[in-house]
């Protein structure tokens, strides 16, 4: 008797959380909870790519402003909240300064790891190396809740934009546009970004490697361009700088 008024009174406090949330959201939300569930019991075609994209799908719906420019996130109670975070596998989910759905990296790859492809256990690989700590790259050091600096000299930007280039020769049909997103953040970083972590020679030696390593690669004339202006003085790179 106790276990059956246990399980109403949970269905009732999920009901309610539901209740509050748009149809809209509440349909991602069970999307994704479909997929992973269906993969908990056996290996489908290409599932876990597709649990992937309705995890970014739910993470778009969630964090879009609504009404009063607030998110789905924002507008839940706390307890609302804690409870969706415990409805939603394999996510990383904030609110506080900075409002993100982000998958877990070591989540997905045990998932792929157990009930993947070869494109799957790559993918995730080079996303959990790319994310090892948190939902900052690997080549960026956080220095506020929203903004941090390049890690230049590391030789990491270089070493990510070699491996999702890879994964992308080696399986140009999938995960098409999370690896995309990828590469385009590692070149706005080695192109655009104009606040390093560490002095002028750390900038110089990670383009150095680039060039080195990808010496047909399109952004060698752009990095080429940042690398003359930074010797002759003329860079708007800022060293040891402070975003935000």
């Amino acid at each position: 008797m106790a276990r059956i008024v246990i399980l109403v009174i949970i269905a009732a406090a999920g009901a309610a959380l539901w209740a509050q949330m748009p149809p809209t959201d509440r349909a991602a939300v069970e999307d994704y909870r479909a997929a992973i569930a269906a993969l908990s019991t056996r290996t489908i075609p290409r599932g876990v790519e597709a649990a992937f994209s309705k995890l970014m799908a739910l993470s778009e719906s969630l964090t879009r402003p609504r009404t009063g420019q607030l998110t789905v996130l924002e507008s839940l109670s706390a307890e609302d909240f804690r409870r969706l975070n415990a409805e939603i596998p394999g996510a990383r989910i904030n609110r506080e300064e900075t409002v993100f759905v982000a998958p877990d990296p070591g989540y997905f790859v045990k998932l792929a790891g157990s009930r993947g492809d070869a494109a799957d256990r790559g993918f995730f690989s080079a996303l959990k190396a790319t994310y090892p700590e948190s939902v900052w790259p690997v080549y960026i050091e956080q220095q506020t809740d929203y903004s941090g600096c390049t890690s230049y000299g590391s030789g990491k930007l270089v070493a990510m934009y070699r491996r999702w280039s890879r994964f992308q020769r080696t399986f140009p049909n999938r995960y098409v546009v999370p690896v995309r997103e990828r590469l385009e953040d590692i070149r706005s970083q080695l192109t655009d970004s104009t606040c390093a972590c560490g002095d002028a020679s750390s900038v110089e030696k990670e383009m150095q490697q680039f060039l080195r390593a990808f010496p047909t690669s399109p952004l060698g004339r752009r990095i080429t361009e940042r690398l003359q202006a930074l010797r002759n003085g003329g860079s708007d790179i800022r060293a040891h700088c402070i975003s935000g």
